[in-house]
């Protein structure tokens, strides 16, 4: 994925920097400001984009770019996927809203929701706690067997705007774990239930992206059954190979449990160092990807960038400490967000 400046993004598509300056602020190509729109050489322009860009709207001259950012929706309809791991620390709540943000900035309708009572995903973008404003309230309101509808869901959701994009969040509090596993004595069919809840707002959205707890549970259940697809977050260590195959066995015993195929659709390799070991871990991960039919495996590289942004509850496309090496340290979530977006 190469990296152009304005200046250079002009030379590059042989249009003047004025030009190109008015298809960035009013067309549908995804870029990313530095600062304000007056300053035009911030402007940061991943080719990858643009190739989206173009690929989507089947049109080989940039100039020739139409489409308003509110038209762009998934042809398809909604797709909901699921980040998991059985294991924590692995950066999986990091790889999940980055690449609902990364969504979002591909001008797609998103809604990150938070199924871990830990709420880390909750307050990744948001420095704040959600207590009592929670997708728990909604939990409580179908255990007092209420009915609930779009206007009640969405009252719980909240907005998260950046600089460049924005998307939604259906937050976590600490008392969701305990109510979750509790509906299991007032369901009959409890796995069923955030299917339910995110039915009344999927029409909404392009993409419902949902973070799960690292362990095994009623919550992980819940979200797996809810979603179309599921993406995996490890990192490249021995006991990360071995929890692959434990969640895989985990994924057989949801699918005889709900009588629902799971699609496994791609595996995040987090904090990845360039060394021999990590090689070795790499490479036995993506000999069990092969086993599994998963057929997207990425890389992350291990680097303070990530924690930084997370910090200044900030993703890392608008993180603008050395905004150009960011872009590069998110090409893997990059790719599979545009992989995503022109599926949808």
């Amino acid at each position: 994925m190469e990296i152009l400046r304005l200046a250079k993004a002009s030379e590059f598509y042989n249009i003047s920097t004025k030009n190109l300056t008015q298809i960035l602020q009013t067309k549908l190509i995804p870029h990313i400001k530095k600062v304000s729109p007056s300053q035009r050489s911030s402007y940061y322009i991943a080719t990858d984009f643009v190739e989206y860009t173009k690929s989507v709207l089947g049109v080989k001259n940039i100039e020739n770019i139409e489409g308003s950012l509110e038209d762009f929706h998934n042809k398809n309809g909604t797709k909901i996927i699921t980040i998991s791991n059985l294991k924590g620390g692995v950066g999986k709540t990091s790889v999940a809203s980055n690449f609902a943000y990364t969504l979002a900035l591909l001008n797609k309708r998103v809604l990150l929701v938070d199924m871990d009572s830990q709420a880390n995903t909750s307050r990744y973008f948001a420095n704040r706690y959600f207590t009592g404003e929670s997708i728990k309230n909604i939990f409580d309101t179908l255990m007092r067997k209420e009915k609930i509808d779009n206007a009640f869901v969405r009252q719980y959701i909240h907005t998260l705007d950046f600089e460049n994009a924005s998307l939604d969040l259906l937050p976590s509090e600490l008392a969701l774990g305990r109510v979750v596993e509790f509906s299991r004595a007032v369901f009959t069919m409890p796995h069923k239930k955030l299917s339910d809840i995110l039915k009344h707002v999927k029409d909404d959205y392009d993409f419902i992206i949902i973070d799960t707890p690292p362990s095994t549970g009623l919550s992980l259940h819940m979200a797996i059954y809810a979603s179309d697809m599921m993406s995996i977050v490890t990192d490249a260590e021995d006991f990360s190979v071995n929890g692959l195959k434990e969640l895989a066995s985990e994924i057989e015993e949801i699918e005889e449990e709900t009588d629902r195929a799971i699609h496994v659709d791609s595996i995040f390799i987090n904090k990845v160092k360039n060394s021999k070991i990590h090689e070795v871990y790499i490479e036995a991960i993506a000999k069990l990807a092969i086993e599994q039919n998963i057929k997207n495996v990425f890389t992350i590289a291990d680097s303070t960038r990530i924690k930084e942004a997370q910090n200044l509850h900030l993703p890392m496309l608008e993180y603008k400490s050395e905004l150009d090496k960011n872009l590069v340290m998110s090409s893997s979530i990059i790719e599979y967000a545009l992989e995503k977006a022109i599926e949808g």
